[in-house]
């Protein structure tokens, strides 16, 4: 079975907002959050971010960016929504889904999919896009009427929590991928074809970040503690594990990977990644982090879609994407262009 990104597309809202002014807003917050470190990690945290702006949707408007999303890679693909047989939503948090049905269902609906197959979990954080990308493959590998998958994100951070310290600050976003296998019907076939999924979560660090609800309110809370004594010292290595499995599966190496896609964390989080894999200060394709925030699992989206909206991706590279999150989960995907 040979699978492709046929296409691949992201919406921000338009309204931002200064990463100064939100923590200034979010103050007692985030003076919680850091008081269990120690006054070189607080700065650090801090002084790490690399962030000068994060998006702001509207209340309720999450949707219209996620259907804004979907309709553009549909049309990149240059399909109609009946093609689709599989709507996957694996959003990690929006007040919108989490009050009744998941976005897919009204994507089968808006998209003129009726007659898709409907999923959607929340697993995986801002790695939930490898995990998502397996379970389509893994419905793709075991039902040959499935030849066609939308996976859609849509993550908004709720009110008074866009602080995620001593690791980020959120922004909001709607991202959309749609995997083709090879050779569908009627269909092209462009689009980097995907070699190896890898992911893994080591429960035990559950803990680490939380989706809550206090005093009725949605609350996303994170165990400073637990992220630098616990998460922090195995985090690199786990993803560099996981990122050697996809290789190994691809018969790969680090040094034979073209384009690096990661998440938009911090400055001091992607100074980290290059250093793992070897790369220089600096070495990863400059981003829109420092203008968007870190936009849950859309960052790997949001990053792949401007470098090839740049041209800098040629066919036969190869594409390394990582990423990290709640679960505690890693996770890799490797693709040839």
């Amino acid at each position: 079975m040979n699978v492709r990104i046929a296409a691949a597309a992201y919406a921000v809202p338009p309204q931002d907002e200064a990463v100064d002014a939100v923590m200034e807003r979010e103050r007692t917050r985030i003076e919680k959050a850091l008081s269990p470190l120690s006054p070189e990690s607080r700065r650090k945290a801090i002084e790490g971010l690399g962030l000068n702006r994060v998006r702001v949707c509207e209340e309720n408007k999450l949707y219209d960016l996620v259907l804004e999303a979907a309709s553009k890679a549909i049309a990149e693909a240059g399909m109609k929504g009946r093609d689709i047989n599989l709507i996957l939503d694996y959003s990690t948090w929006s007040s919108e889904s989490s009050q009744g049905l998941s976005f897919a269902h009204k994507l089968s609906a808006d998209l003129g999919a009726e007659t898709s197959m409907i999923l959607s979990f929340k697993v995986g954080g801002c790695a939930g896009l490898h995990v998502a990308i397996k379970t389509a493959m893994g419905w793709m590998a075991t039902d040959e009427s499935i030849q066609t998958v939308l996976l859609v994100t849509g993550d908004a951070a709720p009110e008074g929590n866009r602080s995620l310290l001593p690791i980020t600050m959120h922004g909001d976003a709607g991202s959309a991928l749609i995997l083709r296998r090879e050779g569908a019907e009627s269909l092209s076939t462009q689009g980097p074809s995907l070699m190896a999924v890898q992911v893994m979560t080591l429960g035990h660090l559950q803990n680490a970040i939380t989706m809550t609800r206090t005093n009725g309110h949605p609350d996303i809370v994170i165990d400073a503690l637990c992220m630098e004594q616990e998460v922090r010292p195995v985090y690199f290595l786990n993803m560099l594990a996981v990122i050697n499995q996809a290789l190994a599966a691809s018969s790969l190496s680090l040094k034979d990977i073209d384009h690096f896609i990661y998440s938009n964390l911090s400055r001091r989080d992607r100074e980290g990644f290059c250093k793992m894999v070897g790369l220089p200060k600096g070495g990863l394709p400059p981003t829109l982090m420092e203008e968007y925030g870190h936009t849950f699992a859309s960052d790997l989206l949001i990053n792949y879609e401007n470098l090839r909206r740049d041209g800098l991706i040629r066919p036969g590279q190869l594409l390394l994407f990582a990423s990290a999150g709640i679960g505690f989960t890693w996770g890799a995907t490797i693709a040839r262009a």
